[in-house]
């Protein structure tokens, strides 16, 4: 994941829409553009819109189906206030799956995938100003438990880390409608009282406290965009992340804020500090006290990639876990990948500057036949006696389970006519 941004989806920022009236919300107008600028120095692969203007079900997820989404500003009447995007069906196929294994409902009804949608719209709008090469996912949130929400959330970074998506995730949504009495909804003293809340824990990068809002008082507030922080909160719960909180404008009645996220994935920084330590002092490093819990209480097999002006500088890795768990799994790797991998003569301390890492954590191995195997989203292990093979999916020029099954023969330097058993696992990449 490459950052994340919570925006707004405010008609009237549109000059064609607000006619003037817009210059009362400058410093968001300012916003929406800087953050689109981030964006498009970033240039993610695929954008990920939470929407609360999208289908919602209250015992349900919504996610867009079709191959394209093509919407405008015409139920504002400005038709050519217009974004179209094609959808990232692979990463949608991973979403679908991961719901499944999590026991996460969701609907895909094409009934509706013509609903106008502001709440995805307006941003990509913005968005599109600075940078339109991008695919889309789209999601509802829905009126299912908070933890569904953070469940949903986590599934995405799985959905990302699996697919290796360069990808943002965005979600759309106002503060409070109940700013000021004359206001379009009116005015309650719990609209203020939530958008100072919220804004702080916003500034703070605090997600914790989003869940613990009482509902009364959220109802009184009468806000839109909380379910949909509650999903991005889930899906950065296993990165380091630096807020960026741009501004806060409610002169409408209605509270648009906007703030980003850096996101510094732990995985790849770990490698780095490992390795670097090691090649300028020599040093093992200790595992860091600021994990993720996953990264110190579960074991998995781990590769460590190092690449250098876009060319391999080394990688090794371990079919299953060799240490106490994934933390020192990647400590040793990193350094073994950067100082005895056969193919590379070890980096220098003057090469560190210059490499970039990434990490790819292996799940459990499970028995396969071809018919069972998928070259996208199932790397696969061919064992013969002692003899052992192993590919990672979704290789360039490795299209189907075939061709997996045959390299990986060669590799394990399983003979013709030798028997052999297949294994299939998944893996989570961690990119930096």
């Amino acid at each position: 994941m490459l950052s994340a941004y919570i925006m707004p989806h405010a008609p009237i920022a549109r000059p064609a829409v607000g006619r003037g009236e817009e210059k009362k919300i400058q410093k968001t107008l300012d916003s929406y553009r800087s953050a689109s600028r981030k964006i498009a120095q970033e240039k993610p692969e695929t954008i990920i819109i939470i929407s609360p203007h999208n289908i919602m079900y209250r015992d349900a997820f919504y996610i867009s189906p079709g191959d394209v989404y093509t919407d405008s500003l015409v139920m504002f009447g400005f038709p050519q206030e217009r974004v179209s995007h094609p959808y990232d069906k692979e990463l949608i196929d991973e979403i679908l799956h991961l719901c499944q294994e999590e026991d996460l409902p969701v609907s895909q009804d094409p009934l509706y995938e013509k609903e106008p949608d502001h709440g995805t719209c307006v941003p990509l709008l913005f968005i599109d100003e600075q940078y339109k090469d991008y695919q889309v996912v789209r999601l509802s949130p829905s009126f299912l438990p908070n933890e569904d929400l953070l469940k949903m959330g986590r599934v995405l970074e799985r959905a990302i880390a699996h697919t290796g998506r360069k990808a943002s995730i965005l979600a759309s949504g106002d503060l409070s409608h109940k700013l000021t009495v004359d206001g379009p909804y009116g005015f309650a003293k719990e609209g203020p009282e939530f958008d100072q809340m919220i804004t702080q824990q916003m500034k703070d990068a605090d997600f914790g406290t989003f869940l613990e809002y009482d509902e009364r008082f959220l109802d009184k507030a009468a806000e839109c965009g909380l379910p949909g922080f509650i999903i991005l909160s889930g899906a950065l719960e296993n990165d380091k992340v630096i807020p960026h909180f741009h501004s806060y404008e409610g002169p409408f009645g209605v509270g648009y804020a906007i703030c980003d996220y850096d996101v510094e994935d732990y995985c790849p920084r770990l490698a780095q500090m490992s390795l670097e330590a090691y090649v300028k002092d020599r040093r093992k490093i200790k595992v860091p006290d600021d994990l993720p819990v996953w990264m110190t209480k579960e074991r998995a097999g781990v590769f460590v990639s190092l690449h250098k002006n876009g060319e391999l500088r080394g990688c090794i890795g371990t079919i299953s876990a060799c240490t106490e768990n994934v933390a020192n799994e990647i400590i040793a790797l990193a350094i073994e990948a950067g100082t005895r991998d056969p193919r590379f003569m070890p980096v220098s301390e003057k090469e560190l500057a210059d490499l970039e890492y990434s990490v790819d954590v292996l799940s459990q191995a499970e028995p396969a036949a071809m018919k069972d195997l998928d070259a996208k989203r199932y790397g696969v292990i061919v064992t013969s006696g002692h003899k052992r093979g192993l590919l990672l999916p979704n290789l360039e020029g490795v299209d189907t389970p075939a061709e997996q099954i045959f390299i990986s023969l060669q590799k394990a330097g399983i003979r013709e006519g030798e028997p052999y058993q297949i294994e299939r696992f998944t893996v989570e990449s961690h990119c930096r």
